[in-house]
């Protein structure tokens, strides 16, 4: 056997000993999966049986025309319902509101346009129905009696049809039955689907992590590295004989897992909950672990490479949590609304095999388009294990304990290797701050908090903590006076051509529902606050404090290590994902390239401030104006010429960059070049 051999075997049986991932990773999906189906299937019988058959307490609130509401309530709860064992009992309290506040009473009825004129014919006001939605009994009884209410009105509509000598029975005018033609297996197989892939990805972090931590941050702290690096095997060749482990790992796990999926969903051992009958072919089944192959050895590269770059096991638990949440962010398109893999999706890494997966499990095959899915996180994976490889094979990510010079000297030196930690840790508070609080803070709170709390608060912090100079790190410089005017030509042009970037996503790639844009429109544009309140939080604030931030010292520190357009490509995708929204994410982060390339040809902060509240201002003022709304369509020679004028005001910054002073760059060792 070769040494490379004897190595993966040793790894191998490292990971079959590990006790620690075989419980967490195999044994306890394979005894949760049938215990949860036994639980939801005993839950569902329970809870349907108590909704069918529930006893329901309503009350009436005391008015002067409580007495005719308590009078067609009962007229209507002699109908037949859905619910033919529930019983309604009709409760006399004071109080109705604290009595549904504390669950005694399930429903509260009183009249809603009381006041309204009385017109000639039985006309009645409306019957307001007030229950609890956190409440299973409160949410069935509401649904119950306003079926029966709606089918009391529908008896009197009829009758006063008749009496007024209609022609026909009035309920037969239009009959509407519809029909659902999927059977129950496509039913149950799309449920699967979008459950599926999160199901493994979760398997394939929890799993992959622990061997991924112990096979390097745990030998870089124990030492034992050092072992491997006396024998006659390359580096290359022991992180790729790592990688193989974690990635065969990885691929026990999404087998063995599959087939208890398949023993208990498909074949049938255990009675299922409603909703996921399911039938899979065999040649389906197989596709899906086909399609999870690319999955399990992109994770495996990931994490191997995290592992690599950390220095022990407390520094990967802190950095794991943004590579999960990248995994999380890529796989949660496919289980967006009206996703089909015969887009754009295809050629994501993860999302593209989400949809497949969830596609192959309704019966459809669309061989080019699976492929295409497969091929593009294949890729994606191939390039991530040659970057694992390449960037684990130096001396001291492999030997461990030793320090650079960097790591001694510390301050701006060591910021550039610090920088992606610093903005991982921001965008965790900053998605947290925005799920938990956002609603509470409304818009301008959102907007102190996240642009002068989180945003401008980290970078005054990172400028103190690696004793940066303000001035360099934040390109706060005079820039070329031409400047200005490519930023007056291009701010106008870079929006327009965004919008069309925005259609295309929606189009091809992230289809945005009508719905979603308008909630969001009305949440940026509240009419409570005025135009220029929204252009001070809207626009004025997040130009200086997202600016210093992003294309500060973010820029700043990747600059550092990267050539100027990998740096402006990464600034610009941050700020992406900084906005969380998927549906914004790829217009924001082109928005970000063009504010990032500005401040690089430039050498200043300040045009691209000025470029940032343009942009945001022509986002506002004409929604608020009135003057167009989402349903307004730009021709398509708008978009033409906004790209022309795009094109010539970075013609105009290139010009300017020739003419300005010439920018400065830190080095990885702290020098200005």
């Amino acid at each position: 056997m070769t040494p490379f051999g004897a190595l993966l075997r040793h790894e191998l049986r490292l990971l079959a000993r590990d006790t620690r991932m075989i419980l967490i990773a195999i044994v306890l999906p394979l005894i949760l999966f049938p215990g949860l189906i036994l639980v939801l299937r005993a839950v569902e019988r329970d809870e349907t049986e108590r909704l069918d058959r529930g006893e329901y307490q309503y009350a009436v609130r005391d008015t002067a025309q409580a007495r005719d509401l308590a009078e067609l309530l009962e007229r209507a709860l002699t109908l037949p319902g859905d619910r033919p064992g529930a019983r309604f009992d009709r409760a006399r309290t004071a109080t109705p509101d604290s009595a549904l506040a504390s669950g005694t009473v399930h429903i509260v009825a009183e009249w809603s346009g009381a006041d309204t004129v009385q017109t000639e014919g039985p006309y009645r006001p409306g019957v307001t129905l007030r229950y609890r939605a956190d409440s299973d009994l409160s949410r069935a009884a509401a649904t119950e009696l306003e079926a029966r209410l709606l089918a009391l009105g529908r008896q009197e509509r009829d009758s006063v049809f008749r009496a007024a000598g209609f022609p026909a029975d009035p309920g037969r005018v239009l009959e509407l039955e519809a029909t659902n033609v999927a059977t129950p297996a496509r039913e149950g197989g799309a449920r699967l689907g979008l459950l599926l892939m999160p199901f493994v990805l979760l398997l394939l972090l929890t799993g992959g992590s622990i061997a991924a931590v112990d096979t390097l941050s745990g030998e870089k702290e124990r030492g034992t590295l050092e072992t491997l690096l006396t024998t006659g095997l390359t580096r290359a060749e022991i992180i790729r004989a790592k990688l193989l482990a974690i990635v065969a790992l990885g691929l026990v796990l999404v087998t063995v897992n599959a087939a208890n999926l398949v023993t208990y969903l498909v074949i049938g051992v255990l009675e299922l909950p409603a909703g996921l009958a399911l039938s899979v072919a065999p040649i389906d089944a197989l596709l899906v672990l086909l399609l999870l192959v690319p999955l399990a050895v992109l994770v495996a590269g990931a994490l191997l490479l995290l592992s690599g770059r950390v220095d022990g096991y407390k520094d990967f638990q802190i950095a794991f949590f943004p590579v999960m949440l990248a995994f999380v962010a890529l796989a949660a398109p496919a289980a967006l609304p009206g996703m089909e893999l015969r887009s754009a999706i295809a050629l994501v890494p993860v999302a593209g095999l989400g949809v497949a997966v969830r596609e192959v499990m309704v019966g459809e095959r669309d061989w080019l388009f699976l492929a295409l899915a497969w091929l593009s996180s294949g890729g994606a994976a191939y390039l991530l294990t040659v970057l694992a490889e390449r960037g684990l094979s130096t001396e001291r990510l492999i030997g461990g304990a030793m320090l650079s010079e960097r790591d001694v000297r510390g301050g701006p030196a060591l910021f550039p290797y610090r920088v992606a930690r610093w903005f991982a840790v921001l965008w965790a508070l900053f998605f947290t701050v925005s799920l938990w609080f956002g609603d509470a803070l409304g818009v301008r709170g959102q907007v102190v908090v996240n642009l002068i709390v989180l945003f401008s608060g980290a970078t005054w912090l990172m400028i103190r903590w690696y004793r940066l100079d303000a001035r360099q790190a934040l390109s706060l410089r005079a820039p070329p006076r031409r400047a200005w005017l490519a930023v007056a030509l291009g701010a106008p042009a870079g929006y327009v051509t965004a919008i069309g970037l925005a259609g295309l996503v929606d189009a091809y790639l992230l289809p945005v529902p009508q719905s979603m844009l308008e909630a969001f429109g009305e949440a940026m544009l509240i009419e409570t606050i005025p135009v220029w309140q929204l252009l001070l939080f809207l626009a004025v604030l997040p130009a200086i404090a997202e600016e210093v931030a992003f294309r500060g010292v973010l820029l700043h520190g990747l600059r550092a290590r990267m050539r100027p357009v990998a740096a402006t490509l990464v600034a610009g995708a941050v700020f992406g994902l900084f906005h969380v929204s998927l549906f914004r994410l790829v217009p924001t982060a082109y928005l970000g390239v063009i504010l990032a390339t500005t401040v690089v040809l430039t050498g200043s902060i300040y045009p691209a401030m000025l470029w940032h509240f343009l942009n945001n201002a022509m986002a506002i003022v004409p929604t608020r104006m009135g003057w167009i709304d989402v349903s307004t369509e730009i021709p398509w020679w708008v978009y033409a010429a906004a790209a022309v004028a795009l094109a010539a005001s970075f013609a105009v910054l290139l010009s300017a960059r020739s003419a300005s002073p010439r920018e400065e760059r830190a080095s990885p060792q702290g020098r200005t070049t």
